[in-house]
Protein backbone atom coordinates (compact mmCIF):
# COMPACT_ATOMS: atom_id res chain seq x y z
CA UNK A 1 0.00 0.00 0.00
CA UNK A 2 1.44 3.32 -1.10
CA UNK A 3 0.15 5.20 1.95
CA UNK A 4 2.51 3.09 4.08
CA UNK A 5 5.46 3.35 1.69
CA UNK A 6 7.56 5.39 4.13
CA UNK A 7 7.93 2.21 6.20
CA UNK A 8 9.31 0.21 3.30
CA UNK A 9 12.98 -0.53 3.84
CA UNK A 10 14.95 1.24 1.07
CA UNK A 11 17.74 -1.33 0.87
CA UNK A 12 15.55 -4.44 0.58
CA UNK A 13 12.18 -3.09 -0.58
CA UNK A 14 10.48 -5.06 2.20
CA UNK A 15 7.59 -3.70 4.26
CA UNK A 16 7.92 -5.63 7.57
CA UNK A 17 4.99 -4.09 9.46
CA UNK A 18 1.90 -4.53 7.27
CA UNK A 19 -0.03 -7.82 7.56
CA UNK A 20 1.10 -9.90 4.57
CA UNK A 21 -1.29 -10.60 1.70
CA UNK A 22 -2.19 -14.30 1.32
CA UNK A 23 -0.49 -15.94 -1.67
CA UNK A 24 -2.50 -16.30 -4.85
CA UNK A 25 -3.73 -19.76 -5.73
CA UNK A 26 -5.09 -21.19 -8.95
CA UNK A 27 -8.87 -21.15 -8.88
CA UNK A 28 -10.66 -24.46 -9.36
CA UNK A 29 -13.97 -25.99 -8.41
CA UNK A 30 -12.37 -27.87 -5.52
CA UNK A 31 -10.65 -24.76 -4.13
CA UNK A 32 -13.81 -22.69 -4.51
CA UNK A 33 -15.84 -25.35 -2.68
CA UNK A 34 -13.23 -25.50 0.07
CA UNK A 35 -13.38 -21.72 0.49
CA UNK A 36 -17.17 -21.78 0.73
CA UNK A 37 -17.03 -24.50 3.40
CA UNK A 38 -14.43 -22.49 5.28
CA UNK A 39 -16.59 -19.36 5.21
CA UNK A 40 -19.57 -21.29 6.60
CA UNK A 41 -17.89 -23.63 9.07
CA UNK A 42 -14.90 -21.50 10.09
CA UNK A 43 -16.69 -19.01 12.40
CA UNK A 44 -18.59 -21.81 14.16
CA UNK A 45 -15.33 -23.69 14.65
CA UNK A 46 -13.68 -20.50 15.93
CA UNK A 47 -16.36 -19.94 18.58
CA UNK A 48 -16.11 -23.55 19.81
CA UNK A 49 -12.31 -23.39 19.92
CA UNK A 50 -12.32 -20.09 21.83
CA UNK A 51 -14.67 -21.61 24.43
CA UNK A 52 -12.37 -24.62 24.85
CA UNK A 53 -9.28 -22.42 25.02
CA UNK A 54 -11.01 -20.38 27.72
CA UNK A 55 -11.48 -23.55 29.80
CA UNK A 56 -7.86 -24.61 29.27
CA UNK A 57 -6.70 -21.11 30.25
CA UNK A 58 -8.72 -21.35 33.47
CA UNK A 59 -7.11 -24.73 34.18
CA UNK A 60 -3.70 -23.19 33.52
CA UNK A 61 -4.34 -20.33 35.97
CA UNK A 62 -5.60 -22.67 38.69
CA UNK A 63 -2.81 -25.23 38.30
CA UNK A 64 0.18 -22.96 37.69
CA UNK A 65 -0.66 -19.82 39.64
CA UNK A 66 -3.02 -20.94 42.41
CA UNK A 67 -1.58 -24.39 43.19
CA UNK A 68 1.90 -23.12 42.32
CA UNK A 69 1.57 -20.38 44.95
CA UNK A 70 0.74 -23.03 47.57
CA UNK A 71 3.93 -24.88 46.62
CA UNK A 72 6.14 -21.80 47.05
CA UNK A 73 7.81 -23.12 50.25
CA UNK A 74 8.98 -26.17 48.27
CA UNK A 75 10.80 -24.42 45.41
CA UNK A 76 12.01 -27.51 43.46
CA UNK A 77 8.51 -29.04 43.49
CA UNK A 78 6.96 -25.74 42.43
CA UNK A 79 9.32 -25.51 39.44
CA UNK A 80 8.51 -29.06 38.31
CA UNK A 81 4.77 -28.53 38.80
CA UNK A 82 4.75 -25.21 36.92
CA UNK A 83 6.87 -26.57 34.08
CA UNK A 84 4.65 -29.65 33.69
CA UNK A 85 1.30 -27.87 33.63
CA UNK A 86 2.63 -25.01 31.51
CA UNK A 87 3.75 -27.53 28.91
CA UNK A 88 0.45 -29.44 28.97
CA UNK A 89 -1.97 -26.52 29.03
CA UNK A 90 -0.16 -24.22 26.62
CA UNK A 91 0.53 -27.00 24.12
CA UNK A 92 -3.18 -27.77 24.24
CA UNK A 93 -3.91 -24.09 23.52
CA UNK A 94 -1.67 -24.31 20.45
CA UNK A 95 -3.37 -27.54 19.37
CA UNK A 96 -6.82 -25.97 19.66
CA UNK A 97 -5.51 -22.96 17.71
CA UNK A 98 -4.82 -25.27 14.79
CA UNK A 99 -1.12 -25.98 15.38
CA UNK A 100 -1.52 -29.75 15.46
CA UNK A 101 2.13 -30.44 14.69
CA UNK A 102 4.94 -27.94 15.18
CA UNK A 103 7.96 -28.70 13.06
CA UNK A 104 11.38 -28.17 14.64
CA UNK A 105 14.75 -28.14 12.94
CA UNK A 106 18.31 -27.73 14.15
CA UNK A 107 20.48 -25.70 11.79
CA UNK A 108 24.25 -25.53 11.57
CA UNK A 109 25.88 -22.51 9.95
CA UNK A 110 29.31 -24.13 9.95
CA UNK A 111 30.17 -25.34 6.47
CA UNK A 112 32.29 -28.17 7.85
CA UNK A 113 29.45 -29.63 9.91
CA UNK A 114 26.30 -29.50 7.80
CA UNK A 115 22.77 -29.79 9.12
CA UNK A 116 22.95 -33.57 9.54
CA UNK A 117 25.73 -33.26 12.10
CA UNK A 118 24.11 -30.40 14.00
CA UNK A 119 23.66 -30.99 17.71
CA UNK A 120 20.33 -29.82 19.11
CA UNK A 121 20.69 -26.96 21.61
CA UNK A 122 20.58 -27.83 25.29
CA UNK A 123 18.78 -24.85 26.81
CA UNK A 124 19.55 -24.30 30.50
CA UNK A 125 18.51 -21.89 33.26
CA UNK A 126 19.92 -18.45 32.53
CA UNK A 127 20.46 -19.06 28.81
CA UNK A 128 19.40 -16.14 26.62
CA UNK A 129 17.04 -17.13 23.80
CA UNK A 130 17.41 -14.61 20.98
CA UNK A 131 14.63 -14.95 18.41
CA UNK A 132 12.74 -13.06 15.74
CA UNK A 133 9.28 -11.95 16.89
CA UNK A 134 6.32 -12.31 14.56
CA UNK A 135 3.28 -13.20 16.67
CA UNK A 136 1.83 -13.84 20.11
CA UNK A 137 1.93 -17.51 19.06
CA UNK A 138 5.74 -17.31 19.41
CA UNK A 139 5.20 -16.44 23.08
CA UNK A 140 2.82 -19.34 23.73
CA UNK A 141 5.18 -21.79 22.01
CA UNK A 142 8.20 -20.66 24.04
CA UNK A 143 6.19 -20.78 27.27
CA UNK A 144 5.01 -24.32 26.52
CA UNK A 145 8.52 -25.56 25.69
CA UNK A 146 10.77 -23.79 28.18
CA UNK A 147 8.65 -21.97 30.82
CA UNK A 148 11.04 -19.01 30.40
CA UNK A 149 11.37 -15.48 31.74
CA UNK A 150 9.99 -12.98 29.22
CA UNK A 151 11.40 -9.48 28.88
CA UNK A 152 10.33 -6.13 27.48
CA UNK A 153 12.66 -3.81 25.56
CA UNK A 154 12.36 0.00 25.46
CA UNK A 155 13.46 2.45 22.78
CA UNK A 156 15.34 4.83 25.08
CA UNK A 157 17.30 2.46 27.30
CA UNK A 158 19.45 -0.63 26.85
CA UNK A 159 17.93 -2.35 29.88
CA UNK A 160 15.01 -4.77 29.99
CA UNK A 161 12.09 -5.45 32.31
CA UNK A 162 10.70 -8.82 33.38
CA UNK A 163 7.12 -9.30 32.22
CA UNK A 164 4.55 -12.05 32.69
CA UNK A 165 3.33 -14.46 30.03
CA UNK A 166 0.09 -12.51 29.64
CA UNK A 167 1.96 -9.20 29.38
CA UNK A 168 4.21 -10.70 26.69
CA UNK A 169 1.18 -11.93 24.72
CA UNK A 170 -0.52 -8.54 24.93
CA UNK A 171 2.71 -6.75 24.00
CA UNK A 172 2.66 -8.28 20.51
CA UNK A 173 1.32 -5.68 18.12
CA UNK A 174 1.48 -2.83 20.63
CA UNK A 175 3.55 0.28 20.05
CA UNK A 176 6.99 -0.05 21.71
CA UNK A 177 7.34 2.02 24.87
CA UNK A 178 10.12 4.58 25.22
CA UNK A 179 11.11 3.83 28.82
CA UNK A 180 9.95 1.92 31.89
CA UNK A 181 8.02 3.60 34.67
CA UNK A 182 9.79 4.76 37.83
CA UNK A 183 8.33 1.77 39.70
CA UNK A 184 9.73 -0.82 37.29
CA UNK A 185 12.89 -2.80 38.05
CA UNK A 186 15.15 -2.99 35.01
CA UNK A 187 18.34 -4.91 34.35
CA UNK A 188 20.92 -5.43 31.66
CA UNK A 189 20.44 -8.72 29.82
CA UNK A 190 23.63 -10.08 31.36
CA UNK A 191 22.52 -9.16 34.90
CA UNK A 192 19.14 -10.80 34.40
CA UNK A 193 20.71 -13.88 32.84
CA UNK A 194 22.88 -14.37 35.91
CA UNK A 195 19.90 -13.89 38.23
CA UNK A 196 17.87 -16.43 36.24
CA UNK A 197 20.70 -18.96 36.38
CA UNK A 198 21.31 -18.48 40.11
CA UNK A 199 17.60 -18.61 40.98
CA UNK A 200 16.78 -21.48 38.60
CA UNK A 201 14.10 -19.30 37.00
CA UNK A 202 14.47 -20.72 33.50
CA UNK A 203 15.95 -19.37 30.26
CA UNK A 204 15.57 -15.71 29.33
CA UNK A 205 13.67 -14.70 26.17
CA UNK A 206 14.92 -11.52 24.47
CA UNK A 207 13.18 -10.39 21.29
CA UNK A 208 15.95 -7.99 20.37
CA UNK A 209 13.95 -6.39 17.55
CA UNK A 210 11.73 -5.04 20.33
CA UNK A 211 8.47 -5.50 18.40
CA UNK A 212 6.70 -7.87 16.03
CA UNK A 213 7.15 -8.03 12.25
CA UNK A 214 5.25 -9.89 9.56
CA UNK A 215 8.02 -12.48 9.32
CA UNK A 216 9.51 -11.24 6.05
CA UNK A 217 12.62 -9.49 7.38
CA UNK A 218 14.56 -8.61 10.53
CA UNK A 219 14.57 -5.23 12.20
CA UNK A 220 17.68 -3.65 13.70
CA UNK A 221 18.45 -5.05 17.13
CA UNK A 222 18.04 -2.76 20.11
CA UNK A 223 21.38 -2.17 21.91
CA UNK A 224 20.54 -4.54 24.78
CA UNK A 225 23.68 -6.64 24.37
CA UNK A 226 26.16 -3.78 24.77
CA UNK A 227 27.34 -5.09 28.14
CA UNK A 228 28.68 -8.27 26.49
CA UNK A 229 32.21 -8.49 25.09
CA UNK A 230 32.97 -10.20 21.79
CA UNK A 231 35.71 -12.30 23.41
CA UNK A 232 33.38 -13.38 26.22
CA UNK A 233 32.83 -17.14 26.13
CA UNK A 234 30.08 -17.51 28.74
CA UNK A 235 27.27 -15.67 26.93
CA UNK A 236 25.02 -18.74 26.79
CA UNK A 237 23.03 -17.46 23.82
CA UNK A 238 20.52 -19.65 21.98
CA UNK A 239 19.36 -18.56 18.51
CA UNK A 240 15.82 -19.44 17.43
CA UNK A 241 13.75 -18.48 14.36
CA UNK A 242 9.99 -18.68 13.81
CA UNK A 243 8.36 -19.12 10.42
CA UNK A 244 4.66 -19.54 9.63
CA UNK A 245 3.39 -21.20 6.47
CA UNK A 246 -0.13 -20.26 5.43
CA UNK A 247 -2.54 -20.26 2.53
CA UNK A 248 -5.21 -17.90 3.82
CA UNK A 249 -4.73 -15.73 6.91
CA UNK A 250 -1.16 -15.42 8.27
CA UNK A 251 -0.63 -16.20 11.97
CA UNK A 252 1.84 -13.31 12.15
CA UNK A 253 0.49 -10.29 14.02
CA UNK A 254 1.88 -6.77 13.77
CA UNK A 255 -1.05 -4.42 14.24
CA UNK A 256 -4.83 -4.44 14.73
CA UNK A 257 -7.31 -6.13 17.05
CA UNK A 258 -5.55 -9.05 18.69
CA UNK A 259 -8.70 -10.87 19.84
CA UNK A 260 -10.27 -10.69 16.36
CA UNK A 261 -7.01 -11.94 14.83
CA UNK A 262 -6.95 -14.88 17.25
CA UNK A 263 -10.59 -15.67 16.46
CA UNK A 264 -9.80 -15.78 12.73
CA UNK A 265 -6.75 -17.93 13.48
CA UNK A 266 -8.95 -20.42 15.36
CA UNK A 267 -11.44 -20.34 12.47
CA UNK A 268 -8.84 -21.80 10.11
CA UNK A 269 -8.81 -25.58 9.76
CA UNK A 270 -5.10 -25.80 10.55
CA UNK A 271 -2.01 -23.64 10.99
CA UNK A 272 1.67 -24.40 10.47
CA UNK A 273 4.70 -23.29 12.48
CA UNK A 274 8.33 -24.11 11.78
CA UNK A 275 10.88 -23.44 14.53
CA UNK A 276 14.57 -23.43 13.61
CA UNK A 277 17.29 -23.50 16.27
CA UNK A 278 21.00 -22.87 15.85
CA UNK A 279 23.14 -25.89 16.67
CA UNK A 280 24.67 -26.19 20.11
CA UNK A 281 27.85 -24.15 20.57
CA UNK A 282 27.55 -22.11 17.37
CA UNK A 283 26.04 -18.94 18.84
CA UNK A 284 28.34 -15.95 19.53
CA UNK A 285 30.05 -15.98 22.93
CA UNK A 286 29.68 -19.76 23.24
CA UNK A 287 32.70 -21.59 24.74
CA UNK A 288 33.54 -23.32 21.44
CA UNK A 289 32.30 -20.65 19.05
CA UNK A 290 34.59 -19.22 16.37
CA UNK A 291 33.35 -15.99 14.78
CA UNK A 292 34.09 -15.50 11.10
CA UNK A 293 34.81 -11.84 11.89
CA UNK A 294 37.29 -12.63 14.67
CA UNK A 295 39.97 -10.57 12.95
CA UNK A 296 37.88 -7.41 13.11
CA UNK A 297 36.90 -5.47 16.22
CA UNK A 298 34.05 -3.62 14.51
CA UNK A 299 31.11 -5.98 15.06
CA UNK A 300 29.40 -5.87 18.45
CA UNK A 301 27.84 -8.91 20.11
CA UNK A 302 24.47 -7.61 18.92
CA UNK A 303 25.79 -7.51 15.34
CA UNK A 304 27.01 -11.09 15.63
CA UNK A 305 23.69 -12.24 17.08
CA UNK A 306 21.56 -10.66 14.34
CA UNK A 307 23.92 -12.12 11.73
CA UNK A 308 23.47 -15.59 13.26
CA UNK A 309 19.70 -15.13 13.42
CA UNK A 310 19.67 -14.01 9.79
CA UNK A 311 21.58 -17.15 8.77
CA UNK A 312 19.20 -19.42 10.68
CA UNK A 313 15.97 -17.70 9.59
CA UNK A 314 17.09 -16.88 6.02
CA UNK A 315 15.63 -13.41 6.55
CA UNK A 316 17.25 -10.22 5.30
CA UNK A 317 18.19 -7.46 7.71
CA UNK A 318 16.59 -4.04 7.31
CA UNK A 319 17.48 -0.56 8.54
CA UNK A 320 14.11 -0.20 10.28
CA UNK A 321 13.79 -0.35 14.06
CA UNK A 322 11.24 -0.51 16.86
CA UNK A 323 11.01 3.29 16.73
CA UNK A 324 9.79 3.00 13.12
CA UNK A 325 7.22 0.44 14.25
CA UNK A 326 5.95 2.87 16.89
CA UNK A 327 5.50 5.57 14.23
CA UNK A 328 3.83 3.06 11.92
CA UNK A 329 1.29 1.99 14.56
CA UNK A 330 0.51 5.62 15.37
CA UNK A 331 -0.14 6.36 11.69
CA UNK A 332 -2.09 3.12 11.16
CA UNK A 333 -4.39 3.77 14.13
CA UNK A 334 -4.99 7.37 13.08
CA UNK A 335 -6.12 6.18 9.63
CA UNK A 336 -8.37 3.58 11.22
CA UNK A 337 -10.07 6.23 13.34
CA UNK A 338 -10.60 8.47 10.31
CA UNK A 339 -12.13 5.63 8.30
CA UNK A 340 -14.68 4.97 11.06
CA UNK A 341 -15.92 8.57 11.10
Amino acid sequence: MEKYSRWRDPSTGIQPFLPPVPPRTDSSLLITLSNVIHIIVGPIQGIVKLALIGLVTLLYILSVHVVGALLTPIAPLKRVWSRLFSALCLRLVLFLSGFFHIKTETVSIRKSRGSKGAESPNIQYGDVIVANWTSYIDIIYLASRFNPVFTQIFTDTNKVKIISLWEAIRLAGKAPESKPSSQDSVFTVQELSRKAKKGNWGPLVVFAEGTTTNGRALLKFAPVFDDYRRDQKDGNFQIMAFRYEYGNMPPTFTVGNQFFHFFKLCSQFHNTLLVKSLAQGEAPCSPDSSDASAGSQDPTVGDLLISSLGNVSKLRKTNLSMSDKRDFISYYESRQKKSKK
